[in-house]
């Protein structure tokens, strides 16, 4: 049975998970297949040669991060066309710049301030989604009551210190963020951000030090093995795992193909009582189908489920500023 959220509202609902829903939600400019597609559509000036590296025969993925990654690694071992090199890595940026911007939303058109009032009712928040609307809402309130683990020199991560010695609301990027960046040596760093933060500044253009750390796309195998070549995502998945009491779903899909990670952290945490939003927008024989899959997938789980509306929650309400 598909209920209203007014109908289990009351259930104490601790820790939220937050899907690309969400993000649809606030901007239909996150209805995108890939990043790739809308730098395809888009014609963002990728060089061909740039472009053919995402192919099978190449690299073989449609993310961003990766390809930047590789191009990195061969940039520093290379002792022979090494300004080709450069500029391919450069190409590629830009053009992973000009298809976040066209793909992103404003920050005047997100009503920040409504977010951030909904999240602060959470003890921790995860999110899938690589975008700023997360970071932008809890830094709408100067970041105060939350924490998200950069409060290392640099803005650093330090998997050796997580602990959070007073009560605040923690958030976990599982699949990165546009302003997270890799190190050269590895650590992580989170980058500061405005409202009036460009996203070419977000990521640097020209930036041949760092890359940015998300992962936009990929089936659900490919970005766990990128979740455990990672620090910072490793301990954010172990987060999910290790989780208790009550978890609360909002705007994910949870489609095997590309969340099967996510569907096996959740079941083998300790979370005991589960909601899921049901996209509102979906006919009634797609609803019936999905309710029976995540059904079957947390058979004997020991998990209670509950499912509602997607409409009838706060996050799908007047979030367009």
């Amino acid at each position: 049975m598909i209920k209203i959220w007014s109908d289990i509202e009351n259930l104490n609902w601790e820790n939220l998970l937050l899907g690309n829903g969400f993000s649809i939600g606030v901007s239909p400019n996150f209805k995108y297949d890939s990043l790739l597609n809308v730098a395809d559509v888009q014609n963002v000036g990728m060089y061909p040669h740039a472009r053919g590296l995402f192919d099978e025969e190449r690299i073989g993925t449609t993310n961003f991060e990766e390809v930047l990654r590789v191009i990195y690694h061969a940039y520093l071992v290379n002792f022979w066309n090494v300004d080709a090199i450069k500029s391919l890595y450069l190409n590629v940026r830009r053009s992973l710049i000009r298809a976040v911007k066209v793909s992103h939303v404003d920050y005047e058109d997100v009503n920040v301030e409504q977010i951030e009032k909904v999240l602060s009712g959470y003890r921790k928040i995860f999110t899938t989604n690589y975008d700023l609307i997360p970071y932008w809402s809890i830094m709408s309130n100067s970041f105060n009551g939350y924490c998200d683990y950069f409060w290392n020199e640099g803005c650093s991560f330090n998997p050796n210190n997580t602990d959070i010695w007073r009560r605040l609301t923690a958030i976990y990027y599982l699949h990165g963020a546009i302003h997270l960046r890799t190190e050269p040596d590895g650590t992580i760093t989170k980058v500061r951000a405005t409202g009036e933060t460009s996203i070419k500044k977000i990521i640097g253009e020209n930036d041949l030090k760092n890359i940015p750390l998300f992962i936009s796309e990929g089936k659900s195998e490919i970005k766990l093995r990128r979740i455990r070549e990672n620090d910072y995502l490793s301990f954010c998945y172990n987060q999910l795992m290790k989780l208790n009491d009550s978890l609360l779903v909002y705007g994910h899909g949870l489609d095997k193909e590309y969340d099967e990670h996510v569907l096996k952290a959740i079941r083998s945490s300790s979370v005991r009582k589960l909601a899921i939003s049901v996209f509102s927008g979906m006919r009634q024989e797609d609803k019936i189908v999905f309710v029976s899959n995540i059904d079957a997938f947390f058979a004997d789980s020991g998990i209670e489920l509950h499912f509602f509306e997607s409409e009838t929650h706060p996050l799908s309400l007047n979030l367009a500023a």
